[in-house]
């Protein structure tokens, strides 16, 4: 059996067991949706039918809202094991992903499957088509193109980011303010740039914080050619898979030598 079949029949037999407490989901699901639209529904009413933020439409605004969820989807599916880092390190479980032959970062990654990040995609895909119903000139090959080669480059900056923010806890031995001050700044990054401060738009775009919404969203919405951005944003992901990489094994060695 190849390694692809045996991970799907994982995901689906994990997926079953989440999925059998069926009122559990449906919290989930609920929970979900009401967040989801409280946000959406808060930028629609307040721009207004003729009104516009930064110059983007209320319609744009839903759609950066949605893109933004769907970029969270894959961490939402795959990731939620690196939230238990913090007490793997503490109760000494982290040992047998550290001695295994893999690199620590995909193991946590492929280590949970949770169908909450269906529901996250759903909601995404919806704000995303709402919006564009309303914005049916933007619709053709291109944009269609565009959106499935940046949509992915997003979810792994976004992935990236949290990871390296977990990771915090090999060096000060708990991940929550770290990662917490990082969600609060990376929830800014599914509005327009434009409405903050010059300096802080620039700080945005130093980051990888500029590639979850508003680059791809210069092209799909904006007009703006693909191949540039295309270009950064495969750097911004190069730079920053570099830049985690170098920081689990700076924390693993930290780790590894307090543990010693």
């Amino acid at each position: 059996m190849s390694y692809f079949a045996a991970y799907g029949r994982l995901i689906a037999a994990d997926a079953k067991v989440k999925l059998a407490n069926r009122a559990d989901f449906a919290f989930i699901l609920l929970g979900m949706i009401a967040t989801s639209l409280s946000s959406g529904a808060a930028l629609y009413l307040m721009v207004g039918q003729g009104g516009t933020m930064a110059g983007y439409s209320r319609y744009e605004l839903v759609f950066m809202q949605g893109f933004m969820f769907c970029t969270y989807a894959f961490e939402s599916s795959f990731c939620n094991a690196m939230y238990m880092l913090e007490t793997w390190l503490k109760n000494g479980n982290f040992v047998r992903y550290y001695l295994r032959p893999v690199h620590p970062i995909k193991t946590l990654l492929l280590e949970r499957f949770h169908p909450q990040g269906i529901i996250v995609l759903g909601v995404g895909l919806a704000f995303c088509g709402f919006a564009l119903a309303h914005l049916p000139d933007l619709v053709d090959a291109r944009f269609v193109l565009a959106f499935l080669l940046l949509w992915p480059l997003a979810a792994l900056l976004l992935t990236t980011i949290n990871l390296a923010a977990i990771s915090s806890c090999f060096f000060v031995g708990e991940f929550f303010p770290v990662f917490h001050t990082v969600g609060k700044i990376t929830d800014m990054s599914r509005y327009p740039f434009e409405v903050f401060p010059k300096l802080m738009r620039h700080a945005f775009q130093l980051l990888p914080l500029a590639g979850l919404v508003w680059l791809p969203c210069q092209v799909l919405l904006r007009g703006e050619p693909l191949l540039p951005i295309l270009a950064g944003m495969l750097l911004l992901a190069a730079v920053s898979l570099g830049l985690l990489n170098w920081q689990w094994r700076a924390g693993m060695r930290r780790w590894a030598g307090a543990g010693g």
